[in-house]
């Protein structure tokens, strides 16, 4: 039997501390299986895991309109939270999904959430590879983290949305803050008043994806409460969760005077690659990788980012598929050839200018 919490309307830090006490628990087998809905307030900004704040979020905007600012311990982008939006989770064991893969798990939860939508009376349809679109809009974003055999994937539901809020609070490469840039926006993503015309009740819609979840995953849940050590762990480590250190320094956006920078996009994400040179020695001093990426485990980036340090920019592409060949890791859509890919873009531009140079004389 699975659990099912509403956790209520709470800050950020609190939603991100539950998310890591939850999913430690479920590792270590002290909570059963939960679907939990959760909402925010007040108004939050959330970076992903592996995301810089200074390259994600207008912070000027955000902190004139009290708009808080958090990280998600999830992978993938940015993502403005109002007060009507709902989030759902799901945190299991992974042997209960047979083991699967992180590709599979995000396409069977997915399908799940789709059919709640459809339930309410939405066209919603699974868009890998991990939204969730109503006639090629965008109504909900999702991702997961694997700690141990437990996973927690989680998505969200836009309510009555301010598409245009939401464009002043995130660096989004639209074409200009102007009506005509924030329409085309509007015709991305889209919300439950604007697809229904009213906006459903809460316990309808939490009704409609419990039976979902029920359907597409063989399962029978019932409602029921956090435990004393969910809670206990959540005054513990929601501090830390609005601290500096988690939000900031979790990842830097790194001096840009000093770096070589570029954007890379592939079916599996997005990264924003800063490289610091050694021009004299023609060496990689330091690599930063950050991005809109789901990859378990987390840690990888920061594993690889270390193994590139001081490397010849010649032995830089050797050096990454000699990574990936001794390192196992999930997740969807994305290959070693990617990572390459990723680092080698900034790098191939000193390679240019060098090239230029050489021509001059």
């Amino acid at each position: 039997m699975w659990r099912v919490v509403y956790t209520g309307e709470r800050p950020h830090n609190e939603n991100m501390a539950l998310d890591e006490v939850m999913l430690r628990l479920r590792s270590e087998g002290k909570i059963p299986n939960t679907i939990r809905f959760l909402k925010f307030k007040p108004e939050c900004v959330l970076v992903g895991f592996h995301q810089a704040v200074e390259q994600e979020v207008r912070e000027e905007y955000t902190s004139r309109e009290g708009i808080e600012v958090g990280r998600r311990i999830t992978g993938g982008g940015a993502i403005y939270f109002d007060e009507s939006q709902y989030g759902w989770e799901v945190i299991a064991s992974r042997e209960d999904f047979g083991n699967a893969s992180y590709e599979e798990i995000t396409a069977t939860i997915c399908r799940a959430a789709s059919k709640a939508l459809q339930k309410l009376g939405i066209n919603a349809q699974f868009r890998p590879r991990n939204d969730i679109e109503v006639d090629g809009k965008k109504i909900s974003g999702t991702g997961g983290v694997f700690e141990g055999n437990a996973f927690l994937y989680q998505g969200t539901v836009l309510v009555d949305f301010n598409v245009e809020r939401m464009l002043k609070s995130l660096q989004i490469p639209v074409e200009k803050l102007t009506s005509k840039g924030i329409k085309a926006a509007e015709d991305r993503v889209t919300w439950l008043k604007r697809e229904l015309g009213r906006i459903p009740q809460q316990d309808e819609v939490f009704e409609a994806f419990i039976k979902a979840f029920e359907e597409e995953l063989g399962i029978k849940a019932e409602w029921g409460e956090l435990t004393e050590e969910e809670i206990k762990g959540l005054e513990e480590r929601k501090d830390y969760f609005k601290s500096e250190e988690w939000i900031y320094n979790i990842k830097r956006a790194p001096e840009e005077s000093e770096m070589l920078f570029g954007i890379y996009r592939c079916p599996g994400g997005t990264f924003r690659v800063s490289a610091k040179v050694d021009t004299e020695r023609n060496i990689l001093q330091q690599v930063v990788i950050n991005g809109d990426l789901f990859v378990n485990p987390k840690r990888i980036i920061y594993n690889l980012e270390a193994y590139l340090k001081h490397t010849p920019i010649q032995e830089v592409e050797n050096r990454i598929r000699e990574f990936f060949g001794a390192t196992a890791f999930e997740s969807v859509n994305l290959t070693p050839d990617d990572f390459v890919e990723a680092v080698m873009f900034p790098l191939r531009k000193l390679e240019a200018e060098d090239l230029g140079v050489k021509k001059k004389n």
